[in-house]
Order: C-alpha cells, then sequence, then structure tokens
C-alpha cells in the first residue's frame, strides 16, 4: 500500500466510519441471537423442567462472557465472511490485486486482529492510508468500499447468495426472528379455531349496523350525532394537517443538509432540527392527546387537534427536508451562479422544485390524522372516537351496543374511503 499524506484524526475517522457502523451491527447481530437463545432456553428447558415460575438468569460473570463472546464471532465472521454489517455498509475485504484473499491469509487476520485489537486508535494519528487499521496490510488483505474499487476489480463468477455466510447468516436471523415472534406473541392458532363462536354475536352485529344515532338522538339525556362527531374529526384533522403544513414548510428548509450544511452554525440548526422532528415523531399522538386533555379539558376536540398539529409538524418536517434535500442540484448552481444570495437560490431554485411533493405529502398527511383522529378520543382528545367508545363501553347495558358500534365504524370507513379518493385525484392532477 502506498503511504499516505498526514490526514488529522478526525478524517481517519470519518474514512473508518463505514467499517465501525458494520462490526457494531454484526456484533449486535451476535447479541440479538445470544438475547433469542436465553429466550428459547426459557421457554423450552427452564421453565418446563427446572422451576415453571422461575426465570433463568445469568450469574454476575455471566454478562461480561455473552459481551466478549459476541465480540469473538464478530471478529470471527468479519475475518472469514462477508457479513451482513460488511453488505449493507458497501465494505468488502480483498488483497493488493483486488481479488478476494485465500483462507490462510484470512487466518494471519484473524489472529493480527486479535493482538493489535486495543491498540488499534493508534490507526488515528500515525500515517497510514485513509480508512486502514493496523491489522490491514498486503498479508492479511484491507477492507475497501466496493463503490470506489468495482471498476477495477477483475471478473469473477458470482456465488449462489444461498452458499455465502451472508446468506445462510442471514437466512438463520430471519428464522430465529420469526421463531422468536410467534412465542413472544404467544400465537396459538388452535385456540383461534376453538373459540372462534366466543366472538360471532360480535361480528354478526357489527356487520348489521343501526343507524340511530347518524343525526342527533339522545342516550340518558345526553344527545348523540354521528354526523356531528365525524364532522368535529374531520374539522380536527384539517386543523392539524394546515397549520402544522405552514410550520413545517419553513422549518424543513433548517432541516436540510444541502440548506444549511456550509457552516459549523449551519450543521448545529440541522442537527438540532432533525433531533426535534425525531422526539416528537416517535411521541405518538395518543401520548400528546393525553397531555393536552389534561390541559384543555377532557373531550374537548382542541386537545386531539393540538396532539395531531405537533405530530403532523414533526411528521412533515421530516419528510419536506428529505424533499429539499433530493432536490436537482443543477437550477441551484446556476442561479447560484449569477450571484444571487441563499434566500434567492431556495426561493428561485428549491422551491418550485418541491411544491408538488409537499402539496402531495400534506393532503396524504391528511388522510393520515383522519385516522389517527378516530384513535385519539381513547383518552380523551374530541372527534368520532369519543361515540365509538362510548357505545363500545355499553356493551351489556345497551341491546345494541355493537350494532351501534358498526354504524360508527362504517361512517369511519366511508369518510376515510372518499377523503382517500378525493386526495389521490388530488395528487394525481399535482403529480
Amino acid at each position: 500500500m502506498k503511504s499516505a499524506r498526514r490526514h488529522s484524526p478526525w478524517v481517519r475517522l470519518a474514512e473508518l466510519r463505514p467499517r465501525i457502523f458494520a462490526f457494531l451491527l454484526d456484533w449486535a447481530s451476535w447479541g440479538y441471537i445470544a438475547y433469542a437463545i436465553m429466550y428459547l432456553l426459557n421457554k423450552y428447558w427452564y421453565v418446563r423442567h427446572v422451576n415453571f415460575y422461575g426465570r433463568l438468569t445469568l450469574p454476575s460473570w455471566g454478562w461480561p462472557l455473552v459481551i466478549l463472546v459476541t465480540l469473538e464471532l464478530a471478529l470471527l465472521t468479519h475475518a472469514f465472511g462477508q457479513t451482513i454489517g460488511l453488505s449493507l455498509f458497501g465494505l468488502r475485504l480483498l488483497g493488493p490485486d483486488l481479488r478476494r484473499i485465500p483462507m490462510r491469509q484470512r487466518l494471519h487476520r484473524y489472529l493480527g486482529l486479535h493482538v493489535k485489537l486495543l491498540l488499534q486508535p493508534i490507526a488515528l494519528f500515525i500515517d497510514r492510508p485513509l480508512g486502514t487499521l493496523l491489522h490491514d496490510g498486503k498479508q492479511t488483505g484491507t477492507m475497501r468500499l466496493f463503490a470506489k474499487v468495482k471498476d477495477d476489480m477483475p471478473l469473477e463468477r458470482p456465488r449462489n447468495w444461498w452458499l455465502t455466510y451472508r446468506g445462510l447468516f442471514t437466512t438463520a436471523l430471519l428464522g430465529m426472528t420469526f421463531w422468536l415472534g410467534w412465542k413472544i406473541t404467544a400465537v396459538n392458532l388452535g385456540m383461534l379455531v376453538e373459540r372462534i363462536g366466543k366472538s360471532g354475536h360480535i361480528w354478526r352485529d357489527l356487520f348489521t349496523p343501526q343507524f340511530t344515532y347518524l343525526t342527533a338522538n339522545v342516550i340518558d339525556g345526553r344527545t348523540f350525532s354521528i354526523a356531528h362527531y365525524m364532522m368535529e374529526t374531520i374539522f380536527m384533522a384539517f386543523f392539524a394537517t394546515i397549520t402544522g403544513a405552514i410550520v413545517a414548510f419553513p422549518l424543513s428548509f433548517l432541516g436540510a443538509r444541502n440548506i444549511m450544511g456550509f457552516s459549523a452554525v449551519g450543521w448545529l440548526i440541522y442537527t438540532v432540527m432533525r433531533f426535534v422532528f425525531n422526539i416528537f415523531r416517535s411521541i405518538e399522538s395518543i401520548l400528546m392527546a393525553v397531555m393536552f386533555a389534561v390541559w384543555v379539558g377532557f373531550g374537548n376536540p382542541f386537545a386531539g387537534a393540538l396532539a395531531l398539529f405537533l405530530h403532523t409538524i414533526a411528521a412533515l418536517g421530516k419528510l419536506y427536508s428529505e424533499q429539499v434535500e433530493s432536490v436537482d442540484p443543477g437550477p441551484l448552481e446556476a442561479i447560484a451562479a449569477t450571484g444571487a444570495k441563499r434566500w434567492q437560490v431556495v426561493a428561485y431554485g428549491v422551491i418550485p422544485q418541491i411544491i408538488p411533493s409537499y402539496l402531495a405529502f400534506t393532503l396524504y398527511r391528511w388522510d393520515i390524522n383522519i385516522r389517527m383522529a378516530t384513535v385519539i378520543a381513547l383518552v380523551g382528545g374530541g372527534g368520532i372516537g369519543t361515540l365509538l367508545f362510548y357505545f363500545k363501553n355499553e356493551v351489556g347495558r345497551l341491546e345494541n351496543a355493537w350494532n351501534l358500534v358498526g354504524s360508527v365504524i362504517v361512517a369511519i370507513v366511508v369518510v376515510v374511503w372518499l377523503l382517500d379518493y378525493i386526495s389521490a385525484r388530488v395528487r394525481e392532477k399535482i403529480g
């Protein structure tokens, strides 16, 4: 390998980032397998044969041992196979001639990696080719980005994916995940068939809805109207979508890398904005509705509208900013070449390209908000869900409670279908 000019440790660390992430992903995969083995041991051995009410736990030295074993397996697979992590980050272990290195050299690499494992940080401060670690060399091969060397690599007959380590490991991982999910979710198809009669009357009533309360009607002195609550839901979603889109529009430019990534302050604003988007997207609107229901009143549709409003800002902000990042840079460069200021580049180069996508995303978000608005009533957010859950809670007291629930569900389905049809046609015209 040719000697490289001296680079700062941060530049060297940036070049090593794909290798670091690939290794951490493969290490985490083996950790996941260790967890799955522990769970299945509990399920099939410990609970059945040792202690029905107990749970198999590791001793104090067990977790350090698991960490070391999974680390060793990750090191082993990185030296001898093309792992999932290496494939996802586009890395290949190749020799100086850009061919796969033979097994003997892989063994040398594996042994050398153990000798130099704790010394690897030194590679950030010594004069070595970018993207290499201490155990990389002519005799042990080097991890290379496939995209950079694929045109220079000699032609080799590809192996069938099911004969490769990556293919076998992926298949085993998916199989174990399915098995684990089957056990954790307590899937029981026999019970599903045996107890089908228990819910038969519910399905019968749901499919024979009674629209007694389509317009205003009274139960226990309270007036109920499906039409009224449905309009409440539609306008809750409409308010949240429009106001959320208005706020998300300017914020999306602050969360776009190609707009803000030209200075340290810009990168800071970009990072903070993306962090805010991710935080509010990760908080379910039903949890926000709980807080706002306490704030502005239980059952108040304003609480639901505020919850949807915040979630809409975060969701649309992320979608909008990603759309800004994917614009064609040609018009932007042409406008900038005329001496235009940054805001002029955005106004005349970015916005014309993103408006159709923004409108389509906004209409789609309205569909989502309509569906979400039917659920947040469960925690006092108002809307058609209020009526849905009221009728459901009256099961046993009202003879036709499930029929009334069915009528509300029909109303929701009809409105969602109509709005989906209208928005689809509008998006078609926009596109």
